[in-house]
């Protein structure tokens, strides 16, 4: 099956699942709804904890900002220094989940050490989760609830899926990546919708194979050129959620952002998506469509 909208120009062969036209349609339906919203007086808000100076939250950041802008989502930043206390920063969780004026709640992730997640998922209202961090939301996702907030990667994975036309029912994929963040709620998301799914990790026996068999191969890794052009099966189609640095050769500079897919792949795959150009995009505006989901739920 061929995509709806496609760029070969970038890849010898697979054509490129861009991340942008998808962010685009979402966020254009996103907006209509935003409106209606403010139609019924309700201004909806997300709002985004940022606990450090990360350097990778800031480009986060923006895509987010952008997206909510063109939405026309209220956004709010509370940024927190690496040093506030667990018990301070859980006093502001409960705040934001008990705030009528806030409908969701974004938590960047990873919290700086010592601060403990899971204590922070414990106290965010289930409701205002639109990143899928809560155990009752990660259930829905796993036991194929749709009302569910899913990790917005996980969700941008499907929604990507679904804009170019690819039908997974009935497929074999197989997700590289284990994480309660992509890889296990992407196999969630794909086997509600009726795909044979097989879940691998670095520390799978014969991975290569696994993932040769596969129609579709989701790479959630988080490692650099890991899937190799040996990895692919001829004509699959391949999302990478790999958002990796790469070292330059001199070891100091960087060359920038790459996935976890190595750019050879595209000499095997039907289609492949870009990174940087792929599915970053999509994520954030996941994750401002929940936020407008969120809203719509809580003051209907």
């Amino acid at each position: 099956m061929s995509p709806t909208t496609c760029d070969a120009s970038d890849a010898p062969h697979a054509m490129m699942l861009r991340g942008k036209p998808v962010a685009d349609a979402l966020m254009a339906a996103a907006k209509i709804r935003v409106q209606a919203l403010r139609d019924r007086g309700v201004e909806a808000k997300l709002a985004v904890v940022r606990v450090g100076e990360d350097p990778s939250d800031a480009a986060y950041l923006r895509g987010i900002a952008r997206r909510a802008e063109e939405a026309g989502l209220s956004v709010e930043l509370v940024k927190l220094a690496d040093s506030i206390p667990q018990g301070e920063l859980e006093r502001l969780v409960e705040d934001l989940s008990d705030d009528p004026c806030v409908h969701g709640v974004l938590i960047l992730r990873p919290l700086p050490a010592p601060l403990d997640e899971k204590r922070l998922a414990s106290l965010l209202s289930p409701a205002k989760d639109v990143d899928g961090m809560t155990e009752a939301n990660l259930a829905r996702v796993f036991a194929g609830d749709p009302l569910g907030f899913a990790p917005a990667t996980a969700r941008a994975v499907t929604e990507l899926l679904k804009h170019y036309g690819y039908d997974v029912r009935g497929r074999h994929a197989c997700v590289i990546g284990r994480s309660l963040v992509s890889g296990r709620p992407i196999q969630g998301l794909l086997t509600a919708r009726d795909a044979t799914v097989t879940l691998c990790h670095s520390k799978t026996r014969d991975l290569a194979s696994h993932a040769r068999r596969a129609e579709l191969l989701v790479a959630a890794v988080g490692e650099a050129g890991f899937v190799t052009p040996q990895m692919v099966g001829k004509g699959a189609w391949v999302v990478d959620v790999g958002i990796n640095e790469a070292p330059a050769g001199d070891g100091v500079r960087t060359m920038g952002i790459v996935g976890d897919v190595a750019p050879e792949a595209a000499e095997v795959a039907e289609a492949l998506t870009p990174v940087p150009g792929g599915l970053g995009a999509v994520t954030s505006a996941v994750l401002v469509l929940q936020a407008v989901e969120a809203a719509e739920r809580q003051t209907r």
